[in-house]
Formats: C-alpha cells, structure tokens, sequence
C-alpha cells in the first residue's frame, strides 16, 4: 500500500533545491586575494538560495520570510555549501557524547539533591507532627499504586463508542463521508459528500467530490477535485485512479507546487518504480536572482561596482525579461543511491527573447544533497605549464558512498607546440581534485582541496599555483599542506560600523621546489624536498567608510597590518612582517583598490623558486576598474616593487588585464596574467526566476522515492535544556518553614481582625 499513493510526494520532489554559493566580494579588503585567486580554481558554480519558509498572515493574505544561505569560507571567497566532512561528524559525535553523558550526571546530582531535600522536609514534618500529636494516614506508596495500574493494565480492553473493537494495521484504511453506497451487481463502493479516504501508515489522504472503488477488480477512483495529501504538501487533479492489483496510478491534469516552483502535467503515471509526467511545465511566480557562475577559470571583479539601475543593461532590452526558458522533448532523472543524473534531450535553451542553444543532449550528475553538479560539457582554459586546453567532457558516477563524479576530458593543448592528454576532474561534496597531462609540455599537472571540518582541510598539488594567502598563488613542484584557517570580527572598535577582521592560518606540510623559474627571474636551481610549518595572520581596522548608492560614489580606508613566520625541515626561517593603508574607492563607473605596504623580512627559505618573498620592502598593488558603457568594462591588476629589491629586479611583479562583454545578466569576462602565463575566460548569467520555466513532452523519473534522498546521517550538536533548577551545587538544600508565630495586631479603628 506505500507504493499507491505516493504520486504527490513523488512530484512534489521534483522541486528539491540546491543551495550553493558562488563567489561574490565580501568586503573591499577581500579584493586583492580574490584578483589573485581567480586565476586558479575551476569549478562550476550556482547561487541558489536556501529557502526557509515562515509562514504567517497579515490582512488575511499569507506571507513567507525567505532567506538564502551561503557559507563564508576563509574570509575572503564564498564556497558553495559543502557537505559534512567525516571528521566533522566524528567530532560532533563526540560532543554529543561528552554533552549527553555531562547532562545526565547534572541530572542526577539535581535528582539526589531533591530527594535529600524531600527527605528532610519529611522527617521535619514528621517530627512537627509528633510534637502536636498529629495523625495523619501514611499515603499509598508508589509501589502499590503502580502494581495496581499495571493489573489494570493487563485486564484493559480498548474499545470504540458503540462498542466497535479496532484493530489498526499497515493495510487498513479509513473512509469518511456524508453518503456511502454499495452495489451489489458491480461490486462498487461510491462515496459522495466531501469523501476522504486515509491510509494512517503511509500519512497519505485523499480527498475528492466522488470515490469509488470496485472490490471485484481492487481499483480505487476518484472524481473532480481530487486532492493528495502527503507530509502536509498537496498535489490535485481532476481524476486519479490507482490500481491495488498491478501497484500502479496515474493522475490526469496534475498541479503541485513546493518551494519556488508549480509543476503541472496533462497526465501523471507511476508504475513499475517510475513515475512519468506527460506534456507538463514546470515554472516560477517568486522572484529570485540566480548567478549561474560557470567558472573554467576565473572569478568575477566587476560584482562590486555600483551600477545605476537605469544603466543596467540586459539580453532583452525591449521586456526587461530574464526569465529562462527550457523546452526539451524528454527529461530523464534516475535516482541512484547517492546520485541524481538527470538528462535533458533536444533542449533550446531561451533566455528572454533570446535563443542562447539549442542542445542535443546534456546530462547533469549530482549528489543527493544537491551540493555540487557536473556536466558532459566541452572545456576549454589555460593552465600554468599545461598551456591552452579544449576539449568534450564525460562525467561518471563514482561508487563512493555520499555521492562523488569523475569528468574525464581528452584535450588538446599548446604550450610549446601542438599536443594531445587528458584531464580528469573529481569532485564530491567535500573534495574537488584536478589533474591532467598534455603531451605538449610533457607535465603531470595536479591540484586538489580535502575538507575535514569547517576551518580544517588539505591542499594538495603538483605544477599548480596553490592558495598561499596574502603571499598570492605560488607553483611547487608537488606539495600536500594540512591548513586550518579561522577569521572573526570585533564590531565598531572605534566607531560605528568601523570594524576590525582577523584572520590567520596554520599550515603544515611537505613541499618540493620548483624546477623551473616562472616571474622572469633567474634563480640557482634547487633540488629541495622538505617540511614547512607556518602562521599567519591579518588584521585589518576600518578607519572610514562612505557609501552613496544613488550618487554611486563608495570609499573604505582600512589599516591592515600582516605577519608570517615558518620553520623548514631543514633548520632554515622565514619572518615576514608588513604594515600599511589600502583604499576602495568608486566614481561613477570608475573603480579602484590601492594598497601600500611597508615590510620587514627575513627570507631564509631553502626553496627560493616556491616561496620566496617576492615582493621586497615597499610595495604598491593595484586594481583598476572603467565601466565604458553598458556593455564593456575593463580592469588592470598589477603589484609594483618600490623598493627595488625583488629577486628578478623588475617593478612590476604582477601584471593582469580583464575586460567584460556583454549586457549585465549575460556577460563574459576575458583577461591574461602575463607572470603566470594564464587565460582568463569566465561565463556569467544573472537569472531571475520569475517567469522562468521548464517545459517537455515526457519526463521520465526512475526510482522517485530516492529523489533527493540521502542516506548519509545527519549530525547536528545537541542541546540541552537543564531547566531553572539544573544549577550544579553541592550546597545543602534549602528548609522550608515548619513553624508560624502567632500574634495580636491591633487596628486603629478598634476593629478586631
């Protein structure tokens, strides 16, 4: 009988939302590690809210508090929302277990104080009553009275009004309606009058102006308005038919409608473990901007421009519309046991007016927490020592447990020549692992993050730059680092709304230098395998802070001072220590961030081409941004040695170039890092979804009662309530009053009270 009626529960999983976070700009002291940083990661990102629903009324219409959710990762980028890392669940586990066992022995102290405490006032009593020669009948003790209710018990019968006897079980159903009527010669049982048929197991109702059911062929029908009820979400229809023998239903002119979507279908089926939504729609009526971020490489500078809303520029100028539309022959979703493929054939993607592709056919591969997705779409970049790539790609589910994906991408690409590999992409909701080779530059490129807990994972690479913090992205000839990386804010330190961040970092791990000189510098070779240990930190006071939306005029002045210290295998220090002002500012459609630091070091790292300080005693960076119409926008990132102490004796040790195409909601960023050798190319689309909408002629469904569904433990750290009286003490409980004295108060008016 589970499997009858779960056609609305079924559906109403189809609205299931991701919630990831793109990465966005913070704060104006955010800018120049994420300038640097997007350079290097290659991951697919989307921004889909978290909707959290509170349900209210107010003049007798409903309303809903809607929030979105993305998770802040290192201060300076925001990640999308990762899944729970096994460390994390062990340490939460263990929590609960100190926190839980901590509870019971407050508990129990608190229990053994009241009853030294009763036990006290009973003998007072006591000793009061046979001082006043008071007798009292002792009351039943607990131990008889609960003999006597568990004799009760034994020799109770549960009974109905009427004297009916029920006996409930996983195959009874309950009718209620105004009017049931049975035909012999049919063997049909209609209900009429506002039936409603209830299978208490399976918390499944159905409601309807007419049933009947037929008991020679076991097929339940149901006319009009039909309702199905599950887990208090709805799905109608105008008829529903559900056939006991063959476990089969379907459901004609469906509507349901969860979270932002409403899904319709002509007509609805389930059988054989499938369920099947013929010529349906699913759509939006609630407005919600989506930035769909499909980073190969890069991030995006401009976000944090003030733009004018008369100046914003979008695909369909005419409508203003940026609503999606998707119209796809068949959609196929098959959920596995940790993941969720779905497949869209002969798709034309619309966004506005405009017709962005058509595609033949694409796959999406997920995790059943929808944390992450993967697709069978082309690549193309270039990477550090691999050169330019392209090439289709090929997404696989891994047998991992918690849900993982496999990209396997044959590529072509150019470094010093034409040439042929391969790159493969891992990716599960708490790692993403990149590595390739390409015949071109004979190289083994491999660059990966592991995520044990919140502020805890491993970075891990070869011939990749990796995230060194405020030291900017640095390329070992391989290296495996354990971070822990932890930030906080003390609010209005010395004014309102005038903050001070600190952040830092501990690392461990074992690195090899590079072989090869990489920002034009000629240093000895240095075949050097060994450990490092380091910390750093930043902090970073608001000294002012100015905003004028309407006028687009922005400026933040902060003090930002900067430390470092590391310890190698090999005895050698390294001690960096910088202090200075850095600048947001923004005029009209020109936007700039500047910053000046004054450092003191002593650089004695045994792996000068890695890590080295390379950016001498005085130096400048800046970051350069002009809006030139709605559709072009240019920037420039460049980091200047003043001092004339940086190891390849240049000014400029950083040197970047981007320019942005295209209207606001549908733009493509270019650029190139002339020390780092690397493409920039990045896709972003700002999607309302409002009016958004996805229509086919057969969506397929496979397995539906695992959609969305993990089987991974959810672990949340427990809390206790200890009530008013769990203070722990081990003071002697207090006595209650045993005697009164009784006087004569005299009233004024001499009248006797």
């Amino acid at each position: 009988m589970k499997r009858y009626l779960l056609l609305t529960f079924l559906i109403l999983l189809l609205t299931s939302t991701t919630s990831n976070g793109a990465e966005v700009i913070k704060e104006p002291s955010d800018l120049e590690t994420l300038f640097n940083e997007s350079f290097y990661e290659s991951p697919t990102s989307l921004v889909m809210p978290k909707i959290e629903e509170v349900k209210g009324y107010s003049n007798g219409e409903e309303i809903k508090s809607n929030s979105s959710q993305v998770e802040v990762i290192e201060g300076s980028n925001i990640k999308p929302v990762r899944g729970m890392p096994l460390f994390k669940k062990t340490r939460i586990k263990i929590t609960n277990k100190l926190r839980e066992k901590r509870y019971k022995e407050t508990m129990e102290e608190i229990e053994r104080a009241k009853q030294v405490q009763e036990k006290e006032e009973a003998e007072e009593i006591k000793k009061l009553n046979k001082e006043l020669n008071i007798k009292i009948d002792e009351p039943e003790t607990k131990e008889n009275i609960s003999e006597e209710a568990s004799n009760d018990e034994n020799n109770k019968t549960l009974e109905l009004e009427g004297g009916v006897k029920e006996h409930v079980t996983s195959n009874d159903v309950m009718l209620d309606a105004e009017k049931i009527d049975y035909n012999d010669k049919t063997m049909d049982i209609t209900a009429t009058g506002s039936p409603i048929l209830v299978f208490p197991p399976q918390n499944v109702t159905v409601k309807a102006d007419k049933m009947v059911y037929n008991n020679a062929s076991n097929i339940l029908k149901a006319y009009g308005k039909v309702e199905v009820i599950r887990d208090g979400k709805s799905a109608f229809g105008d008829y529903l038919q559900i056939n006991m023998n063959e476990e089969d239903a379907f459901m004609d002119n469906t509507r349901a409608k969860a979270s932002m979507l409403t899904v319709n279908a002509k007509r609805s089926e389930m059988k054989d473990d499938k369920l099947i939504l013929h010529d349906g729609k699913m759509s939006s009526d609630e407005s919600y901007i989506l930035n769909f971020h499909t980073r190969m490489i890069g991030g995006n500078y401009f976000n944090n421009m003030l733009i004018d809303d008369d100046d914003k520029s979008t695909l369909s100028e005419e409508t203003g519309q940026t609503a999606v539309h998707i119209k796809a022959k068949d959609i196929y979703v098959n959920a596995k046991r940790d993941h969720d493929v779905i497949t869209l054939k002969k798709a034309r993607i619309h966004y506005g007016d405009v017709n962005l592709l058509n595609w033949p056919s694409i796959t999406i591969h997920t995790n059943k927490k929808h944390q992450f997705f993967d697709a069978n779409y082309p690549e193309l970049g270039s990477r550090g020592r691999l050169g330019m790539f392209a090439g289709p790609g090929f997404v696989f589910d891994t047998p991992l447990q918690g849900g993982s994906t496999l990209k396997v991408l044959p590529i072509i690409n150019n470094d010093s020549g034409i040439g042929f590999g391969a790159m493969l992409k891992y990716r599960s909701a708490t790692n993403y692992t990149d590595m390739a080779y390409g015949s071109s530059s004979q190289v083994f490129v491999l660059k990966g993050r592991q995520y044990f807990d919140d502020k805890l994972y491993m970075q891990y690479g070869a011939n990749s730059y990796m995230d060194e913090w405020w030291f900017g992205p640095r390329m070992p000839k391989y290296t495996a680092e354990l971070i822990y990386h932890d930030n906080g804010v003390i609010p209005s330190t010395i004014g309102k709304g005038l903050n001070l961040d600190f952040k830092h970092r501990f690392s461990f791990g074992y690195m090899q230098n590079n072989d090869a000189n990489r920002h034009g510098e000629s240093i000895p070779g240095a075949d050097v395998g060994t450990t490092r240990t380091r910390y750093m930190a930043e902090a970073s006071q608001t000294l002012f802070n100015y905003r004028d939306k309407e006028n687009l005029l922005d400026l933040n002045l902060a003090l930002v001072l900067q430390g470092s210290a590391a310890l190698y295998g090999t005895g050698d220090t390294q001690f960096v220590g910088r202090i200075g002002p850095r600048v947001h500012t923004q005029y009209k459609y020109w936007m700039q961030d500047i910053g000046f630091f004054a450092s003191a070091y002593q650089d004695g790292t045994p792996m000068q081409m890695y890590d080295m300080y390379r950016y001498g005693h005085a130096n400048v960076y800046i970051r350069e941004a002009l809006r030139l119409n709605k559709f072009v926008t240019i920037a420039w990132s460049g980091t200047l040695t003043l001092s004339g102490d940086s190891p390849n004796g240049e000014m400029f040790q950083e040197n970047s170039f981007i320019i942005g195409l295209g209207p606001d909601d549908f733009k493509v960023n270019l650029g190139y890092d002339w020390v780092r050798r690397q493409t920039y190319f990045a896709f972003i689309l700002a999607m309302d979804t409002k009016g958004s909408s996805i229509e086919y002629d057969k969506m397929e469904i496979k397995n539906p009662d695992r959609l969305a569904r993990s089987n991974e433990e959810d672990v949340e750290l427990k809390v206790f309530d200890y009530g008013t009286d769990s203070v722990k003490t081990t003071k002697a409980p207090a006595k209650k009053m045993m005697y009164a004295e009784v006087i004569d108060i005299e009233d004024p008016d001499k009248e006797q009270i």
